[in-house]
């Protein structure tokens, strides 16, 4: 069984369950159709999970653009070489499109140069738009160096489309450190992210309800910055190994409008990577 954290801003107060909640042990607290009578009844329940199959929109089948979606120029889009290492995404931007024929996206840069491409080389897209998650495979049509590096891109012939809930997560591994209201700090791991908070592993940072803060260096498109966020402790899974690493899930507040559009664009930068937790 897939399990992933369940935020208690993602479950409903009031309206029946659309999956299964499950305790760290794996064992069911709340069956799906339930009904959450407060968020008070959450908080007593401790760190929940959920099916991750069953924890977002279900997937739909289409041609590009999608029906009442206008991808807009310059939106960032996220490529995979399909004869080449899957592991690696590269990351363009929408230069346009001209339905049925072709679609325009700038030709990435690697260590300063244009990435070597080939005429007819197989990719897998992956764009957010608005507030989905567009995925189709496609081939090089032509690579053309002016004015700009750019390629032209056969039209899709289908594609799939996810749409993202208010607060998606991502699937991260960020080195961060971790500041206590007394002054300790503790190097961690975040493993999931969204705008409203953070799954993280460390060593004891506190209890659940205490003041922390949570820094981190965040990269995109060449920019860099660090991102020193306030937080609060809302649940804590104590760890049984000799590394005493405990898992945290920390809600952020009182987060700039700065450090806001960062999180966004990294959460959205590793959904298009695949990461969408």
């Amino acid at each position: 069984m897939n399990l992933q954290p369940a935020s208690i801003e993602d479950i409903p107060v009031g309206q029946p369950l659309l999956w299964d909640l499950y305790d760290n042990t794996g064992k069911i607290v709340l069956a799906k159709g339930a009904v959450v009578s407060s968020r008070e009844q959450l908080e007593q329940l401790g760190e929940l999970k959920r099916e991750a199959e069953k924890a977002h929109e279900p997937v739909q089948h289409g041609t590009f653009p999608p029906q009442g979606v206008k991808p807009q120029i310059g939106e960032r889009i996220q490529f995979r070489l399909l004869a080449r290492s899957s592991q690696i995404h590269y990351s363009a931007k929408l230069i346009g499109y001209i339905a049925k024929q072709t679609i325009l996206v700038t030709v990435p840069l690697v260590n300063g140069s244009p990435l070597i491409l080939l005429d007819g080389e197989q990719i897998e897209m992956r764009m957010v738009t608005g507030s989905n998650i567009v995925v189709f495979k496609t081939a090089i049509q032509r690579i053309c160096i002016s004015p700009v590096h750019y390629m032209h891109l056969d039209y899709p012939t289908s594609m799939r489309m996810q749409k993202l809930r208010k607060s998606p997560w991502a699937r991260v591994n960020l080195d961060a450190t971790v500041s206590t209201a007394g002054g300790a700090r503790q190097i961690a791991r975040i493993v999931n992210l969204s705008t409203d908070g953070a799954q993280l592993i460390a060593p004891p940072i506190g209890n659940k309800g205490e003041a922390i803060r949570v820094a981190f260096d965040a990269a995109l498109d060449g920019l860099k910055t660090t991102l020193d966020l306030e937080a609060r402790i809302m649940r804590v899974q104590e760890a049984n190994d000799a590394e005493r690493m405990a898992t945290y899930g920390v809600s952020f507040s009182n987060t700039s409008i700065e450090h806001a559009l960062w999180l966004k664009a990294l959460i959205y930068k590793h959904i298009a990577e695949g990461g969408l937790a």
